[in-house]
């Protein structure tokens, strides 16, 4: 019975929770179907319930059950989009791991096995490797791992200036190269906590303008039916 009672807010719910967990706002949402963006906002709230059309159609679009929206607790969900970019980022990565490796097949073949430092090519491949993980997580507009990116690009440029430069050059303090790139990384680190602070201020201050938006509608229409009945 608490079920049933509870079922117009736990579809709600998913409907938000698949929405956002596929990277779409309400707007987009609404431009896709061909319905407004208040209509999806009061599907979400739980203020009205789309019918069985809509639910699979969405479902359709999810690439999940319509059943998956009557769950309590929503399953571990990975829209499809999410898998072909994953795809793509792993043919990047490896295309760069492969040309570092038929480098350094080549310098060893070519050497004789003379070049004992030929392994520092795959240090040298970590920089274009994080340069494309960050440039894909800023396009795809994934802030988490576009910082992970910036993390790594700085800790191995640093790595791999840092070991070169030990072997043919050894210097007692270049050790103090990891020391710059501390602030850095605490700058990094600042940075993608403005941008995910800014971001869910501008979403509640979104969520405020749209509520006030619809009260002086359902105002209106609680006037109209009291001026209806008047008469």
């Amino acid at each position: 019975m608490k079920k049933e009672l509870n079922l117009p807010q736990i579809v709600a719910n998913n409907l938000t929770y698949y929405r956002k967990t596929y990277g779409y706002t309400q707007i987009q949402l609404a431009n896709k179907f061909n319905y407004s963006d208040k209509t999806i906002s009061k599907w979400e709230r739980g203020e009205s319930f789309p019918d069985i059309f809509v639910l699979k159609t969405l479902a359709d679009f999810y690439g999940i059950t319509v059943n998956d929206f009557f769950r309590e607790k929503p399953k571990k969900y990975y829209p499809p989009i999410f898998k072909k970019r994953f795809l793509i980022l792993l043919l990047s990565v490896g295309l760069v791991w492969l040309i570092a490796s038929i480098i350094f097949a080549c310098m060893m073949i070519f050497s004789n096995g003379r070049l004992s430092d030929s392994w520092l090519v795959f240090i040298f491949a970590t920089i274009p490797m994080f340069i494309i993980c960050l440039v894909f997580a800023s396009v795809w507009k994934q802030r988490f791992w576009s910082f992970i990116s910036v993390s790594g690009l700085m800790w191995c440029a640093a790595t791999s200036i840092y070991l070169p430069w030990t072997m043919y050059a050894p210097g007692e303090y270049l050790f103090l190269i990891f020391i710059i790139v501390i602030p850095l990384q605490v700058l990094a680190f600042l940075w993608f906590l403005l941008k995910w602070s800014f971001k869910s201020f501008t979403n509640k201050v979104a969520k405020i303008i749209r509520k006030r938006k619809e009260v002086p509608t359902s105002e209106t229409s609680n006037d109209t039916n009291i001026i209806s009945k008047e008469d």
